[in-house]
């Protein structure tokens, strides 16, 4: 039965797992720790949080707590985002006397780092040195990560010594969480150097080590060098995806015909296939998954290419019905910190009033609804055209402080050995934001 339910784990079965736990209970078979590991486990990896920690109040009230349990159940609390919760099972699991794993560190700090509380991550990477948990490459690429959440570009290179010193090999997912962190950070020249150190130690760059050296090009206004790392992918061996358009489109949305000639390549590659929606009675633009440089890009194309037999025929346009641009709102228009509350839907907004289009208000904060009746109007007066003040806009973004990194943070560099810290204060924190509904 063990076997079995292990095989539904590998297979990301969560459901059939069940099945053969309550099968093997019905005839008798008494479960044991690792019965209950392996089906924690295969929550994990279905990413049923809430089965899991269900699973593992049934096997505390048998066998009480066991540490490979609590770290696969850990796992399941941080691939579904539960911070909270993955903390109080580590202290959980620490209060009961029981040896702590490596594992169970690793589990715990990367649920810290993707519940954005990197600091509290670092602070338990420094544990894990001080009381001599032997760290693990994972341990190094979770307190990576956790740099990157809190832009501690320092802390990140210091890190990546630590693992030189120690002779823990770093890989590509290494190299990814700094890259990453020097994007976030604003630090292309890091990035690139990094770039060069993994030549050297023979590690091959892929597509994500190059998105994020674009991007980062994108945040430092590096154009040029965007561009030139766009150029090298291919040739060297590596296939452009999704993001890397994004990542470029956003480094030169300040060249306008490089931008859409690129932008048109990746429509063609199939990337931005449904981006418009043209029909006889409604038209659509949907920049729901474009980065913020491809929003402004495909904005201009639609509106001076795509629209143009509309635009042009009073027949066609009086038959249309609905004009909308999606531009999504909540979570999936997040996109990092930036300066003066950018957003794309803030962006449109302001590249159609550099147009002189008109919208009509609506409740649905990720669709902008346009006015036909004063687009219509607008056309007629240009002569059968929409006119971009380009430069008008330009000057928008630069008043507002859209596409300017912010200040470099304050960076903060451990002490390499490890150290203690008091619990309490982030503890007492954690307590409050609950009393106040924060969390």
């Amino acid at each position: 039965y063990n076997a079995a339910i292990s095989a539904c784990e590998k297979g990301l079965n969560p459901k059939m797992a069940l099945e053969i736990f309550d099968e093997m209970k019905r005839e008798g078979v008494r479960p044991t720790v690792v019965t209950f590991s392996a089906l924690i486990s295969a929550c994990e990896k279905g990413q049923q949080w809430k089965l899991a920690l269900q699973v593992l109040d049934e096997m505390k009230a048998t066998f009480g707590p066991n540490v490979i349990a609590y770290s696969a159940a850990i796992s399941a609390l941080s691939k579904g985002q539960q911070w909270q919760k993955a903390w109080e099972l580590f202290c959980e699991i620490e209060s009961s006397g029981q040896k702590l794993s490596v594992v169970t560190y690793n589990a715990t700090m990367t649920a810290l780092e993707k519940g954005l509380q990197w600091e509290r991550a670092l602070d338990l990477f420094d544990e894990m040195k001080f009381k001599g948990v032997a760290v693990t490459v994972v341990s190094y690429g979770s307190a990576i990560a956790a740099c990157e959440k809190g832009h501690q570009w320092r802390q990140c290179l210091e890190f990546l010594d630590e693992m030189t010193e120690k002779r823990i090999q770093k890989n590509v997912i290494i190299f990814g969480a700094a890259m990453s962190c020097m994007e976030k950070s604003c630090r292309a020249d890091i990035a690139f150097q990094l770039m060069d150190r993994m030549k050297l130690e023979g590690v091959r760059p892929n597509v994500h080590i190059y998105n994020s050296a674009i991007s980062a090009c994108a945040r430092c206004k590096l154009w040029r060098k965007g561009l030139e790392l766009f150029e090298q992918m291919e040739p060297a061996g590596v296939k452009r995806d999704v993001v890397t358009y994004n990542a470029v489109l956003d480094a030169v949305c300040s060249q306008p015909d490089l931008a859409e000639r690129i932008f048109h390549d990746g429509v063609a590659r199939g990337f931005y296939a449904k981006v418009s929606r043209l029909g006889t009675q409604w038209l659509e633009l949907d920049l729901h998954f474009l980065s913020l440089g491809g929003g402004e890009t495909a904005l201009r194309w639609w509106f001076e290419k795509c629209l143009v037999p509309y635009l042009g025929s009073s027949n066609e346009l009086s038959s249309v019905k609905s004009i909308d641009i999606v531009t999504g709102y909540g979570k999936t228009r997040a996109r990092g910190a930036r300066k003066g509350d950018d957003s794309m839907r803030k962006r449109v907004r302001a590249m159609l009033s550099f147009m002189n289009v008109c919208e009509i208000e609506q409740s649905n904060l990720g669709r902008i609804h346009i006015d036909k009746g004063k687009l219509t109007t607008e056309v007629a007066r240009n002569g059968g055209r929409i006119i971009f003040d380009a430069r008008g806009y330009e000057q928008f973004k630069s008043q507002e402080g859209l596409d300017e990194p912010f200040e470099d943070t304050q960076q903060f560099v451990r002490p390499r050995g490890g150290a203690l810290h008091d619990r309490r204060e982030r503890d007492q924190g954690l307590g409050r934001a609950r009393e106040e509904g924060e969390i």
